[in-house]
């Protein structure tokens, strides 16, 4: 009879913190049951523990077995520091001294895990308010009451699972992620049609990020980046990274909310690029990288069923992208570390489907103006980032292929303003100046060309037309045959044999 009602007050316990104390269980067996309490600082995890104790040798020895336990719970679920509490339900006491087992315990020096542990006998159980209940009751209604109690707790075990489950699935299709996905094949294949997804002056005319335009006015730019792509594996990359991350995040916040989410970390990526990259951009890593933002927003929310489901995952993709980024000269980590902050801060504004704390997003909203403002800000007075010489001297290169003298002066102009000792920035230039008839401009430029670099025999080629076309020969032989020294160009040896000629 006593066995029957110790299990019975076992069970009563364990009941008492799952539903009125509400501690989540983490696992439960016949006779050994843990919870934990996710609301406290630190985390308090409870081993119930029901055994019959003879002796304080086996009872130590349980101690220090469960110690390490305790610690393992706690690196597994990412706790920073756990207080555990081992509690043994047993008819009596062992038998010998066993007050030295109720000091703390911990695990390792760090003492990250501290365990105490007590022993709850007939004594204790008799001074309960649970008394009456125990005494009144027959054998037979206590096995039963300990069975449902076991099913109750059971039952409110899985009602949570359920709920953590509904917190992953608010919304049932991830549409808008498909529609994307879409949506950037699509601009892809009329980029490829157009020209070349990897030629510069195409991904400009489409909408990449490119600063003077930004600059001239065409803000429109940060968000039709965000639906570009350079070459075949950017586009399969990130569309493999926005299938499963932004159907994860889109579940878990619903159709409209996943959108707000990826147009604002988008955009905050593009203008983060705006900000602190001078080269042109493009592509939906900003927008992706603001989905990394709103797991971590729903993990700053669900501390705990974040790290107990996809937390750590999350934390080691998203730190080898951005170690990725840095390492990488090519990567625009402005646009992920801004996508990601966007991300966040969206999140936040737009929060999660049970979440209804107006002023929250009031707050997070300014914030996110306040954050745009400033980069825009920054990158409006932030002179680096406004181009880089080899992004001009390709697009003036590719203008002057073009015999588009006029748009390419700009920027061949721009390039020689930024970097004058430039060899490539001076001869472009010379050669705007010369398809322009500007030849007193260009034969400077030119000599200087061939002071920084002696062999830049198109330089030298070039010299030699020039003074072709003004008639001084005896120049003319001495810059083609210069140029055929360093590189007999079947146009430099004509050029010769035509001078020879006259």
């Amino acid at each position: 009879m006593d066995q029957v009602r110790l299990n019975y007050l076992f069970w009563m316990l364990v009941h008492d913190y799952v539903t009125k104390k509400k501690w989540r269980l983490i696992s439960m067996r016949d006779q050994e049951v843990w919870l934990v309490n996710e609301k406290s600082k630190p985390r308090q995890i409870v081993r119930f523990v029901r055994r019959d104790l003879d002796w304080a040798g086996e009872l130590r020895r349980d101690v220090e077995k469960a110690v390490i336990l305790f610690e393992s719970i706690r690196t597994r679920l990412h706790y920073r520091e756990v207080e555990g509490k081992n509690i043994y339900v047993s008819l009596y006491p062992p038998v010998d001294d066993w007050e030295d087992i109720q000091k703390p315990l911990a695990a390792n020096k760090r003492r990250k895990s501290r365990v105490f542990s007590t022993v709850l006998t007939k004594d204790e159980i008799e001074k309960r308010d649970l008394r009456d209940l125990y005494y009144s009751e027959q054998v037979e209604q206590l096995e039963l009451h300990t069975y449902l109690l076991k099913q109750q707790i059971k039952h409110v075990h899985e009602l949570e699972k359920e709920k953590e489950k509904s917190m992953f699935q608010h919304g049932k299709k991830p549409y808008a992620t498909y529609f994307l996905l879409v949506s950037i094949a699509m601009m892809f294949i009329i980029t490829e049609w157009a020209g070349s997804s990897t030629d510069i002056m195409t991904l400009i005319d489409f909408g990449a990020k490119y600063n003077p335009r930004i600059m001239d006015g065409e803000w429109w730019r940060f968000i039709s980046a965000m639906f570009l792509h350079i070459g075949v594996i950017h586009l399969f990359m990130n569309s493999l990274a926005l299938f499963f991350l932004g159907g994860v995040v889109e579940r878990m916040y619903g159709t409209t909310r996943f959108v707000i989410i990826y147009l604002i970390a988008g955009l905050l990526g593009s203008i983060a690029s705006f900000a602190f990259n001078a080269s042109v951009s493009a592509g939906a890593s900003g927008a992706i990288f603001g989905c990394f933002g709103a797991l971590l927003y729903f993990g700053f929310v669900h501390p705990s069923l974040f790290f107990r489901t996809m937390g750590k995952n999350v934390i080691v993709i998203l730190a080898i992208n951005l170690v990725f980024g840095f390492v990488v000269p090519v990567v625009d980590n402005g646009a992920h570390i801004g996508g990601l902050v966007g991300g966040f801060l969206a999140a936040a504004i737009v929060q999660l489907p049970k979440q209804h704390r107006t002023w929250k997003r009031f707050v997070f909203a300014i914030i996110t103006l306040i954050v745009i403002a400033s980069l825009i800000a920054f990158g409006w007075v932030n002179e680096a980032k406004m181009t880089n010489v080899t992004t001009e001297l390709i697009i003036g290169q590719m203008y002057l292929q073009d015999d588009e003298v006029e748009a390419a002066y700009p920027h061949v102009k721009r390039a020689y303003e930024m970097e004058p000792t430039m060899p490539e920035a001076t001869f472009l230039l010379s050669v705007a100046q010369a398809m322009n008839g500007n030849y007193a401009e260009a034969l400077p430029l030119l000599e200087k060309t061939v002071e920084i670099r002696a062999d830049f025999h198109e330089a030298h080629y070039n010299m030699a037309v020039i003074y072709t076309e003004l008639g001084e020969y005896e120049q003319a032989r001495t810059a083609v045959a210069r140029a055929i020294e360093i590189e007999a160009k079947e146009e430099y040896v004509e050029l010769e044999r035509s001078l020879t000629l006259d």
